[in-house]
């Protein structure tokens, strides 16, 4: 584990540099600290930030240690940009390149069931009453949209309400992908217009799942390809959800967003450099 500490440690501090971020000197603990504890926090204890705190002040993986509370400022009072670049780096080290195939799905994240809607203190406006399909429940929270490749590298990701619709939240993605790239998703990405848009204006092919009565259907070649590499992103999403507590433990929106960032970039570090 401190191996993998380092590695984290390195490749934040590279990145504070390159930013140039400039801590006050009186900090005990450095952005780049900051950024590598909520990042082992997500590998060793599903971001649960007091018994990752003791884990670290036990084996003297920082200098200084803050109290539980100033981690938790600290970590709130990071730019959004600055976690996002770290995702970036991240995505960098782990990319090929050459890679022309990309799956796109989403997955739900619970904040609370239906029956605690009462009392709940976050997530209680009604655009974050969103379906899970899968356990044919419904659910308050958010919902992790994701593009990956075909290794299994997310290359872009976005946070919406429970109740968006994947083909809206697809349409909001910048989508910088390569040239003459295929797009797999399920049946909830079929959009004729968005499909002739995007082959049109950024040469991308959109393959979505279709239905037996839909007129436009794929060639044979299509429907294999689909069949065989779509499904992958659920393999994907099931590592990173098992990473997760039973519930996430949040007070506002933002830092339950951030637990679920947290774990995305700690599946990122696992695939960069896992653990022996």
């Amino acid at each position: 584990m401190l191996d993998q500490t380092v590695v984290i440690y390195c490749i934040c501090d590279e990145l504070i540099r390159f930013l140039n971020i400039k801590d006050d000197p009186q900090c005990k603990m450095s952005t780049a600290e900051i950024i590598t504890f909520a990042i082992m926090s997500a590998i060793l204890y599903g971001s649960d930030y007091k018994k990752s705190r003791l884990v670290a002040s036990h084996h003297k993986y920082f200098k200084n240690i803050l109290s539980n509370s100033q981690i938790v400022r600290r970590i709130h009072s990071i730019d959004d940009d600055v976690w996002w670049m770290v995702f970036n780096a991240l995505q960098v080290l782990l990319k090929n390149k050459e890679c022309t195939n990309f799956i796109v799905d989403s997955f739900p994240i619970k904040a609370f069931e239906n029956h605690k809607s009462f009392r709940a203190r976050i997530f209680s406006d009604k655009k974050f009453h969103g379906f899970c399909a899968s356990k044919n429940q419904y659910f308050f929270g958010i919902k992790v949209h994701m593009v990956i490749d075909t290794d299994g590298v997310p290359v872009e990701l976005s946070f919406s309400p429970g109740s968006n619709s994947d083909i809206k939240s697809l349409e909001d993605f910048s989508l910088n992908l390569p040239d003459n790239s295929m797009l797999l998703g399920d049946r909830a990405y079929t959009s004729y217009k968005f499909e002739d848009n995007l082959l049109f204006f950024d040469n991308i092919k959109l393959l979505a799942k279709r239905r037996k009565n839909l007129k436009r259907q794929h060639s044979y070649s299509d429907e294999y390809l689909l069949s065989s590499k779509r499904n992958y992103i659920e393999t994907v999403f099931s590592s990173i959800v098992r990473r997760l507590p039973r519930y996430i433990r949040a007070r506002t929106e933002k830092g339950f967003c951030l637990k679920v960032f947290f774990t995305i970039l700690a599946y990122m570090v696992q695939k960069f450099f896992p653990l022996a």
